[in-house]
């Protein structure tokens, strides 16, 4: 700290004589004095910014991820964000999306009833653990399934449904 302190010292006392020293030679010139001072500024506090700039990269990279911090799953490389509410398991459209082989349409959700529509308590729309479980099983009881939609129904029945119900304290809604 005290370090800082005497290089601003430095610094300011510095300019300031270049200052005084190009006034010599004119009222014009003054400003000239503060153009040759930049140079003994940036070398002096060029640490500190970039240090700053890189504090400023961190804390932005952590006000972003530090809501999904430990709060969603992983299956292939995408982030699943599970919701409890009332002991009940939502699951967002938004998450699924990518996931689904093929894409949702609006016959199939319309045909879940109220195992679709807008997480309670939540501003998003959802699946409940029994609505995707009953559409994963729609579309994977025949030959032509695709092994991405057994891979997942497989994940979500014996790894991330079971370990949301053990700890609940993983599921997005809950601190």
């Amino acid at each position: 700290m005290w370090t800082f302190l005497f290089k601003l010292a430095l610094c300011l006392g510095l300019t300031f004589l270049a200052w005084k020293v190009a006034l010599f030679f004119g009222p014009r010139y003054g400003p000239i004095g503060l153009l040759v001072t930049s140079v003994v500024w940036g070398v002096t506090f060029a640490r500190y910014v970039i240090e700053t700039f890189s504090a400023i990269k961190y804390w932005g990279k952590q006000s972003v991820s530090m809501r999904w911090c430990g709060k969603f799953y992983m299956f292939e490389e995408r982030q699943i964000r599970f919701y409890m509410v009332n002991d009940l398991i939502w699951i967002p459209i938004r998450d699924l999306h990518p996931l689904m082989e093929p894409a949702l349409n609006e016959r199939e959700l319309r045909l879940l009833g109220d195992a679709h529509g807008q997480i309670p308590e939540h501003d998003e729309i959802g699946l409940s653990e029994e609505g995707l479980l009953h559409l994963l099983q729609s579309r994977t009881e025949h030959r032509r399934a695709s092994s991405k939609m057994i891979r997942l129904r497989n994940w979500l029945q014996k790894n991330a449904l079971p370990n949301v119900r053990r700890f609940p304290e993983s599921a997005s809604n809950r601190d």
